[in-house]
């Protein structure tokens, strides 16, 4: 497997912000072709699968961070690409990770539970293929990743003909992100909504703090980083939690047969233990953690 830098450690400070973005949306459009080649072939195909999700990601905070200099229709169809990759390979990626947890389960797991996450594994794996043969076909993926690359240009109708300096620039286009952010980190977590909603934009924050280094200082950038890899650690126990959950739940619904629903019931109440535990860990710990997040982006900006 070949290795893809994430963080943007090539850029300087004073360097053209365009230039910066014709290079980092480089390295992460060509990760995510890679790992499109090769993510339903492989031995280890569940990693390369979580590698496309995860560089589909990266590519589309690049997108975002980068958007003022970028040719609109052609971002706009990169962005709609990305996104239908993402959801497509989260579908297998959140299988595996509930068939992973069952394995683990102290509890009996009924055989149709399993049977059932295998049946949507399968068919978000072909949908996955499928999407791939169309991009494929005539190139289409790689035609888009040169056009984009091609037409990427600070645009005449700005203030100045110039493209901004890269460290401006990005501290600029990073404070909505962090601004969303800290707006959900306020909210109640217990709210299942909000819990992915904070998600979600810790992810944005994060993805885009890696094409950061040249704008924010060393040890700041490092703090940050890390800090919010603490909390998509901690938010995404509770969301795979409640994504097993919904997911038993469902199985409960349609199921006939009493062995069934006792297991079901059973495995359900065990989870929901697990649930009420992590959440409250979360909530006990998010005040001191949200308090010194807020200390770390002052510093950072």
């Amino acid at each position: 497997m070949p290795r893809f830098e994430k963080w943007l450690t090539s850029a300087t400070p004073d360097a053209p912000a365009d230039s910066v973005a014709r290079m980092a949306l480089a390295e992460r459009l060509v990760a995510v072709r890679h790992f499109l080649e090769h993510a339903l072939d492989g031995a280890d195909e569940a990693e390369e699968i979580h590698q496309l999700r995860v560089w589909t990601r990266r590519a589309s905070a690049a997108l975002k961070l980068f958007d003022p200099a970028l040719p609109g229709a052609h971002a706009r169809r990169m962005k709609k690409v990305l996104r239908k990759l993402r959801r497509t390979a989260g579908e297998i990626r959140d299988c595996d990770i509930h068939l992973d947890r069952l394995v683990h389960e102290e509890v009996a797991v009924p055989k149709r539970v399993v049977r059932e996450l295998n049946h949507d594994r399968r068919r978000a794996r072909q949908k996955l293929k499928k999407l791939r043969r169309r991009l494929q076909h005539d190139s289409q993926l790689e035609k888009l990743i040169e056009r984009l690359l091609e037409k990427i240009g600070w645009p005449k109708r700005h203030s100045s003909r110039d493209a901004p300096s890269f460290s401006a620039f990005c501290r600029q286009q990073l404070q909505p992100l962090a601004d969303e952010f800290f707006h959900l980190a306020n909210a109640d977590l217990r709210d299942t909504k909000t819990l992915h909603a904070l998600r979600i934009a810790g992810k944005r924050l994060r993805y885009a703090l890696e094409l950061a280094p040249a704008a924010v200082p060393p040890q700041e950038h490092q703090q940050i980083c890390v800090s919010l890899n603490n909390v998509q650690d901690r938010l995404g126990e509770v969301c795979d939690q409640l994504a097993a959950i919904d997911h038993l739940q469902q199985c409960a619904k349609t199921s006939s047969k009493k062995k069934h629903k006792r297991q079901l019931n059973e495995l359900l109440d065990a989870e929901r233990r697990c649930l009420k535990r992590l959440t409250a860990k979360l909530i006990r710990w998010w005040p001191e953690e949200r308090r010194c997040l807020r200390a770390q982006w002052k510093r950072v900006l």
